[in-house]
């Protein structure tokens, strides 16, 4: 490829994440991914629903030992978004020699709080039970998500409930990565009520409702410019997570905003903003 045109995809992502132009900046970012270095095994069912599914992705390279695995939890406010939209996260974290799971769930205003976690924590259960399949570890299972998709996984791991009700537990994961998530906010605007309204109790709704000392271990990634979700949230959760006992990691980048940690698994970004090097130390150490 010639290098101007392996720089276009770059600066239009860099573009679009400025003036939030999402579906361009997905499409920039998946263009160096689409032939990567690993086999896509594509909308596998979890459940019955049309967004009950999921995408696998195996690095190519062989293996010693059955692989780690984490399960990206996309993000978009809860009521957008899907997992054919993150396949630079399927390519980048098969480079690293981990095996990658992205499920799609339901959406508001389709569904409500707490249809989306529940959906979650399935696709979680079935990657638990499954992943051997695919030459995964189900011993080395870690949950991630970036913005309402960290809010999905905290949630998921720290309130035992969800994975109970499928069968399997929170303990059974290795660790949990939220990338800019939300884990202690106020259901005060129309979108929140829309999406959170219906809980009979909103304390119910809130990561850092359920911290726990024997929680998995934690690495929480924000920017500290993020104009969507503060960093306060991170540095909170972290701080009562270490509180109760349990062991929570804080990487706040300087500056940088909500788009930006999620960029960084990008190969277009990844030279820019350390998320795939902090994601991949955190996974490697647990």
């Amino acid at each position: 490829m010639r290098p101007a045109v392996r720089l276009l995809p770059a600066l239009l992502l860099c573009a679009c994440l400025l003036s939030g132009c999402t579906a361009a900046a997905f499409f920039a970012a998946n263009v160096p991914s689409a032939f990567g270095p690993y086999e896509r095994t594509a909308d596998l069912a979890y459940g019955p629903e049309s967004r009950q599914q999921l995408d696998v992705y195996v690095p190519d390279a062989p293996a010693a030992e059955p692989r780690t695995v984490i399960v990206f939890i996309h993000g978009g406010s809860w009521e957008s978004g899907s997992k054919d939209e993150y396949r630079f996260v399927g390519s980048s974290l098969a480079e690293q020699g981990f095996i990658t799971v992205l499920p799609s769930y339901r959406l508001s205003p389709a569904v409500r709080f707490p249809v989306f976690v529940e959906d979650a924590a399935q696709a979680v259960a079935w990657t638990l039970r499954n992943i051997d399949r695919y030459g995964g570890n189900p011993h080395r299972v870690f949950v991630m998500g970036h913005s309402a998709g960290a809010h999905i996984a905290l949630l998921l791991t720290l309130d035992r409930h969800y994975l109970a009700a499928t069968g399997v537990s929170a303990d059974d994961l290795r660790g949990v990565i939220g990338l800019s998530g939300p884990y202690d906010f106020k259901i005060d605007s129309d979108l929140l009520r829309s999406v959170f309204g219906s809980a009979p109790d909103p304390r119910q709704t809130q990561p850092v409702r359920f911290v726990r000392g024997d929680a998995p271990p934690l690495l929480l990634i924000h920017g500290t410019a993020d104009q969507i979700c503060w960093d306060e949230h991170s540095i909170r959760l972290t701080e009562r997570i270490r509180a109760a006992g349990g062991s929570a990691e804080l990487r706040l980048y300087p500056g940088l905003g909500h788009s930006d940690t999620l960029g960084g698994l990008s190969q277009l970004r990844r030279g820019l903003v350390p998320t795939l090097q902090d994601v991949t130390t955190f996974v490697t150490e647990h």
